[in-house]
């Protein structure tokens, strides 16, 4: 086999090795169809590769490939997008209120990416302890309590006081969190205006802070975390497809 083969072959069953996991340890979501279809595409083309290359050699194949890498070129563009975003906007210290965005839960236990939010807030929660963490997110068909709930169990156990958390537990898209909370924040005085902090993995940067000047919060500031290696590739893919509906008016 030649290199090109093998390099294509071993990414094949990396993405594979991912997907399976995926499905036995991640809820079902947009990002693990596009794991398997990925794999199917990368398997496919292993195989197939040579009738694949004499057909985008000559029109229309040619054009396709050119639309082909033309995708390619726009997804790494999303995926710095991403990146960049993440690394803007970051706190001052004097931000009060942070809200931690839900991220889904396993049963009753968070799942490893809200596991990474909560950690994130904590370290800020450490260093400024009167600080309101509102932890948005509302119950899911697969999860046995609301996210808000977990979330404010994960924190309790950890040395935080329910008298700094508040709970928005009705939330279930991205949007919603930032409107729910802002709604939950005027029952305590606080409006549009209020520094805010919000929590989420680096992909979701760009995408969150869209919907909270959307909702009509005034001063942003993000705090970002990491993903797990197992979990980043669909997550990107999905939240690429994400910010394209966001650019077409569709969420």
């Amino acid at each position: 086999m030649k290199l090109k083969e093998i390099l294509i072959l071993v990414l094949a069953l990396l993405c594979l090795a991912d997907s399976i996991i995926l499905t036995f340890r991640a809820a079902v979501t947009l990002g693990l169809f596009l794991m398997y279809g990925l794999t199917a595409a990368l398997f496919g083309y292993a195989f197939f590769h040579e009738p694949i290359d004499a057909f985008c050699a000559r029109w229309p194949g040619s054009a396709l490939r050119i639309l082909f890498f033309c995708g390619v070129a726009f997804f790494l563009f999303l995926t710095s997008l991403m990146t960049v975003s993440s690394f803007l906007r970051a706190p001052t210290g004097n931000e009060q209120v942070v809200i931690v965005l839900g991220a889904g839960l396993r049963g009753e236990t968070v799942s490893d990416t809200l596991r990474r939010r909560l950690d994130r807030a904590l370290e800020y929660y450490n260093a400024h302890p009167d600080c309101l963490l509102i932890l948005s997110g509302g119950q899911g068909p697969d999860e046995a309590i609301p996210e808000a709930e977990g979330m404010a169990r994960y924190l309790r156990a950890r040395g935080v006081p329910q008298e700094n958390l508040l709970l928005e537990d009705r939330s279930t898209s991205t949007e919603e969190n930032f409107a729910f909370s802002l709604a939950l924040m005027h029952g305590r005085g606080l409006d549009e205006s209020t520094p805010i902090i919000f929590v989420t993995n680096r992909f979701h940067c760009y995408r969150a802070a869209q919907y909270a000047q959307k909702v009509g919060f005034k001063e942003v500031r993000t705090l970002a975390c990491g993903t797990s290696p197992i979990y980043l590739l669909s997550a990107v893919m999905r939240e690429a497809v994400a910010i394209c509906a966001l650019w077409a008016g569709l969420n």
